[in-house]
């Protein structure tokens, strides 16, 4: 079963795991309210229990930079009929697009994977893998042994990410799944780092 947002947020706050600014909003002035506080551009999405690939069912609408934008994005969502579903509103984040993820294996127990995401997760399958618990120690060495690892270091005048911190969340995360038997899967994709700014902008928890 898909953990519920505000249960995935409890998760991830409790475990240190920073996410991008989001918000379940009931109606349109809500949204507009909460843009104006976190300052465009926002995403939103349509989210649901029984929904996994928000993207690929249409249901998500990026780069909203105006309240005019927010306001059709809103309707074109709503006139979706999906048993349960919510409008989640969010904080547009960039960087270093990465993956974090966790599956609880029937010999290993819960594994860990990371990888820079997009076409490095989707092509290039530059995916690194831990058995948890994961240290922040061994949390570094992941980092490192990623082919695009010279990415994260701050390739062609982009902002270097901060791999401590980085190894720090990767650390929280395994601690999460350690920590919570009933958790088989984790799928944090997309990550985005710029500097030290690193925020899970879509959380999965099964």
């Amino acid at each position: 079963m898909l953990l519920g947002f505000e249960k995935t947020k409890e998760l991830l706050e409790k475990y240190h795991i920073p996410m991008a600014e989001s918000l379940v909003i009931e109606s349109a002035e809500q949204g507009i309210e909460f843009a104006r506080r976190v300052g465009f551009p926002v995403v939103l999405k349509l989210i649901s229990n029984d929904i996994l690939h928000k993207i690929d069912k249409g249901l998500v609408r990026l780069d909203i930079r105006n309240e005019n934008d927010l306001t059709v994005a809103r309707k074109e969502l709503s006139s979706f009929h999906v048993k349960g579903a919510k409008l989640l509103s969010q904080k547009q984040v960039s960087g270093v697009e990465l993956f974090i993820g966790m599956k609880r294996d029937k010999s290993f127990g819960p594994v860990l994977s990371f990888g820079l995401g997009g076409i490095f997760v989707e092509i290039l399958r530059d995916v690194v893998f831990g058995i948890c618990p994961v240290g922040k120690e061994q949390a570094l060495k992941m980092i490192k042994s990623v082919k695009g690892y010279e990415i994260l270091r701050g390739y062609r005048g982009q902002a270097a990410v901060d791999i401590e911190k980085l190894a720090e969340i990767l650390a929280n995360i395994s601690s999460l799944a350690i920590g919570n038997a009933d958790v088989v899967e984790i799928d944090f994709n997309p990550v985005f780092a710029n500097g030290s700014d690193i925020l899970v902008a879509d959380a999965k928890i099964i």
